[in-house]
């Protein structure tokens, strides 16, 4: 205890608190900072990443799945497939499987693996692409971390963990700076 009664951390215990806070506040920037390039390189190579909001493709693609959709030419599409195109005039997208491809009409008729009848016809121009990968669990986070109302915030958070981050880092040079410079009789 020191003079005022309170209990002193010993330099050890300051030490281990100051390593783990340094390690969540660098890998906490260091997984923002990859995100962001990675999403600025899938989007580079015609990626769009989206959350499946509902269960119309369960199992295969259960609620909350994060979907990776490759820009593709409608022409390359094959009953099958499972794409993401725009569903109605409030540009909502909806991601199905294709049952049938009409070229000459220039359609696909889609369907969710979940439902029981099939969507009404999906122009090619309304194609969004194919999905090419998916990561179930993750599309719910994603779509809150990247959704643009909630850009502000992410973005506030993101350069509060930085300023703390430095502020930690100079706080400990300047406690360990003090120290050096004490007189031994005062340590």
């Amino acid at each position: 205890m020191d003079n005022t009664g309170h209990k002193k951390i010993s330099n050890k215990k300051k030490e281990q608190i100051e390593l783990i806070s340094n390690f969540f506040f660098s890998f906490m920037l260091t997984f923002f900072i990859i995100i962001c390039l990675s999403l600025t390189v899938l989007k580079i190579f015609g990626f769009t990443l989206l959350n499946v909001r509902t269960g119309s493709m369960q199992p295969t693609l259960p609620v909350n799945t994060l979907v990776f959709v490759q820009k593709v030419d409608p022409k390359e599409i094959a009953e099958g497939d499972i794409i993401t195109f725009v569903m109605n005039e409030e540009g909502i997208p909806a991601t199905h499987r294709v049952i049938r491809t009409d070229t000459a009409s220039r359609t696909f008729v889609t369907k969710g693996d979940a439902n029981n009848t099939e969507d009404p016809p999906v122009i090619w121009d309304n194609l969004i692409g194919k999905v090419k990968f998916k990561i179930p669990g993750i599309g719910g986070l994603f779509e809150i971390v990247t959704s643009e109302k909630n850009r502000p915030v992410v973005i506030t958070i993101i350069v509060c963990l930085v300023i703390l981050m430095f502020g930690l880092e100079l706080a400990a040079g300047y406690i360990k700076k003090k120290k050096t410079q004490m007189p031994e009789n005062k340590k």
